[in-house]
């Protein structure tokens, strides 16, 4: 249900969904990031998810909401053909597969917890996990007041890929190594 509005012979458009705008027109807007939430769209997302965000996070999703460029995955060596899919979720577009994959990600919790206490991070048993990119995790737990980000492929093959949501974010989208 996106309202698209465009002006017959300029580039400029606006585009309105969730209770947040995104105009093209403004000096230095991203075209590769969607649309920015409101304060009452995360509560929204929130409640659809069932989990508390914390403030990283809304900051986080108050800047950026996801990508309009889908990523490519290419499997490494596996073979496999290239993939493509969302670079980060976004809500409401990718709320399906955000449910999808926060149940993928807690069909063995205990197992999951096992493997990142080798490397000793505790899992708190309320934590949530949020999916913001890919098999990328965010923990959301009432006790934290941060955003630890995990890859998860499954319970036996799971790291924390960052303490911080914002150091992750720094190293995989910021830094010169991921503009190659």
């Amino acid at each position: 249900m996106y309202q698209t509005h465009e002006t017959v012979g300029n580039a400029n458009s606006e585009i309105t969904h969730g209770g947040s705008d995104r105009d093209f027109s403004r000096p230095g807007n991203d075209y590769a990031s969607r649309w920015r939430l409101t304060d009452e769209t995360i509560t929204q997302y929130e409640v659809a998810v069932g989990a508390s965000f914390q403030p990283d996070f809304k900051t986080f999703l108050r800047c950026m909401n996801g990508t309009d460029i889908p990523a490519i995955d290419v499997r490494g060596s596996s073979a496999e053909p290239p993939r493509f899919a969302p670079g980060f979720y976004s809500y409401p577009g990718d709320l399906e597969l955000i449910k999808e994959r926060i149940e993928s990600a807690s069909t063995d919790k205990v197992q999951l917890a096992a493997t990142l206490e080798e490397s000793g991070f505790h899992l708190p048993d309320d934590a949530k996990l949020i999916p913001i990119c890919g098999h990328r995790y965010l923990v959301c737990c009432p006790i934290l007041d941060s955003s630890p980000v995990l890859s998860v492929w499954d319970a036996s093959d799971a790291i924390v890929d960052g303490r911080f949501l914002l150091k992750y974010f720094e190293r995989e989208v910021l830094s010169e190594r991921s503009m190659l």
